[in-house]
């Protein structure tokens, strides 16, 4: 009697604990769950404000106006390794010609359809404005991080672009005909 007493104990000792157990485990996931949201949250409105960024940036500038919307690449175009003094971490125009997605192939997006739709391909993709992390001037690459992505990327040097372009300056000053 008193076997059978102790392990009806021990059962209804192991059947509370399980439940307790569960209930914990339950509220961490919860609490994991909401963290995980807010950070998605927080990445979509971040995200928002640097394609923003770019955008503004093409909106602002001439000569970057001129390649995304009509293809022509302007002599005086400076890009950051190619052919501008300045190839130091910092923020830059990352504009991809069209059809392009407006992230490579080899970023890594959130799990969110906002994010993964960064990834499709589009006629005239968005412009991002990123940080660039680290230059690779053999290999004409950067590694860029953005606030649309999970961790930095990989972009080459032809598609990265200083925001305040020098020609400009010049080109307001000129009779030149694009998109002002």
């Amino acid at each position: 009697m008193k076997i059978l007493s102790l392990a009806i104990q021990n059962k209804l000792l192991l059947a509370i604990l399980a439940g307790v157990a569960s209930i914990v485990s339950f509220q961490v996931w919860q609490y994991n769950q909401a963290q995980y949201e807010k950070l998605i949250s927080e990445a979509k409105n971040g995200c928002g404000v640097y394609i923003e960024l770019g955008e503004d940036a093409i909106k602002r500038s001439p000569s970057l106006r001129a390649l995304k919307y009509q293809n022509k690449r302007l002599s005086g175009l400076e890009q950051p390794g190619i052919n501008s003094e300045s190839a130091d971490p910092g923020a830059y125009v990352m504009l991809f010609r069209s059809p392009a997605s407006t992230l490579p192939p080899n970023a890594l997006p959130f799990d969110d359809p906002f994010f993964t739709s960064l990834l499709n391909k589009e006629e005239s993709p968005k412009t991002l404005m990123v940080q660039a992390v680290s230059f690779d001037l053999v290999k004409k690459q950067a590694t860029v991080k953005s606030l649309c992505t999970k961790k930095p990327f990989v972009v080459a040097l032809e598609d990265l672009y200083l925001e305040y372009q020098p020609i400009d300056r010049d080109l307001r000053r000129s009779d030149f005909d694009i998109l002002f």
